[in-house]
């Protein structure tokens, strides 16, 4: 039963795949093909705290369900000693905050889309965010209440970075639940409170493997390569495990 509905899941994806909400930044604006270290070379440069980094990753049930490429959402805070970490909630993981450059690792191979605050965050206002954050940190994730906007002991990403934003008084939203990684994105884009300064694509920064010495030694090696790659891609997919 379970991959009957994980095949239904799958066919509905490829159905409804055209009907994805594609818009993205002007071609000029789209960085593409820079490797972890280039990315974040270019980050720590720009980030401010309270941006948010939107994720157009693998899963096929939000990109279904929400008719959008941007499956999740992280945001990023300045640390004195550790340098910039980003806050988010992810399945397998729950509420964490990771270095910029471990959540960059991630996020590759895919794009991702980088919001900054209109109005930098006032001191006061900053103190809050980095309670309202760290307060959730150990949280379970959770995704099935995005349906009925009902509140779980788990929470999503999009959902997380919702009640940060009211917690300071930016926004409000009568159903955090509800809210997804577009209609987030959409709200503070339309409300200006954010804009969108870059799309950048990621690639991984592979080590290409030394060929082997003999023909069943390679065989075994695209054979091994294969099979990671596959797995890694139906854990994205379909497991939503970016």
């Amino acid at each position: 039963m379970k991959w009957n509905t994980i095949g239904a899941a799958f066919v509905l994806s490829m159905v409804l795949l055209s009907g994805f909400d594609t818009s993205r930044l002007s071609a000029s604006e789209i960085t593409e093909n820079l490797t972890v270290p280039q990315v974040e070379s270019q980050l720590k440069t720009e980030l401010q705290d309270g941006s948010l980094i939107m994720h157009q990753g693998d899963c096929l049930a939000v990109k279904v369900f929400t008719a959008s490429p941007f499956t999740h959402v992280g945001m990023a805070i300045h640390d004195d000693e550790a340098g910039w970490l980003i806050y988010d909630s992810a399945n397998g993981s729950g509420v964490r905050k990771s270095a910029l450059t471990e959540y960059l690792h991630e996020c590759a191979p895919n794009c991702i889309t980088v919001l900054h605050p209109n109005q930098r965050y006032e001191a006061e206002q900053l103190a809050i965010l980095r309670l309202a954050l760290e307060e959730q940190i150990g949280r379970p994730y959770g995704i099935r209440h995005h349906v009925t906007g009902s509140r779980a002991k788990g929470v999503h990403c999009a959902e997380y970075m919702t009640d940060t934003l009211i917690a300071v008084d930016l926004i409000t939203a009568e159903k955090p639940s509800r809210v997804s990684p577009k209609s987030l994105r959409q709200g503070l884009l339309e409300s200006d409170l954010y804009a969108e300064s870059s799309e950048i694509e990621l690639i991984e920064d592979v080590i290409p493997l030394l060929p082997a010495e003999t023909w069943c030694g390679q065989m075994w090696q695209d054979t091994k390569s294969c099979v990671s790659g596959c797995y890694t891609s139906c854990r994205r997919s379909i497991f939503c495990c970016d």
